[in-house]
């Protein structure tokens, strides 16, 4: 089959299916990747980022974890740990202040992810810096 798009690879799904990127298609992996830097505290859905750079979810989730060696929710949290361990270190913003700013509503779950990240909890982290 004739195509004028160059193959920029493949990517294996399992054993029997392989997915051809196209020019294009690494255009979209990297504009949801420019939108979910962006969006980092609030991030949309695979399937909204999906509809957002005109790419089939599937073809977006392998595409992005063979380019950024991440996945897209990996990708989303590492921002977000990026941005609250920045905060903490250069701030003196209350834990549950830098939850809520980086998109965490429980102060407790963003202090599980942040000990899970980085070894120590976000007061143990500030208080080392």
């Amino acid at each position: 089959m004739f195509t004028n798009q160059i193959n920029y690879g493949n990517i294996n799904i399992g054993t029997d299916r392989i997915i051809k990127l196209t020019s294009s298609d690494i255009q979209a992996i990297q504009k949801a990747h420019d939108i979910l830097g962006k969006n980092y505290c609030n991030p949309p859905t695979i399937v909204a980022l999906s509809e957002m750079v005109f790419l089939n979810e599937q073809k977006l989730k392998a595409g992005f974890l063979k380019y950024y060696h991440m996945s897209i929710g990996e990708y989303s949290n590492h921002l977000k740990m990026t941005v609250a361990a920045n905060l903490i270190s250069t701030t003196d913003l209350s834990i549950e202040v830098i939850a809520d700013k980086v998109g965490y509503n429980y102060s407790s779950n963003f202090a599980k992810m942040f000990k899970k990240t980085y070894g120590k909890t976000p007061l143990k982290f500030r208080k080392t810096k």
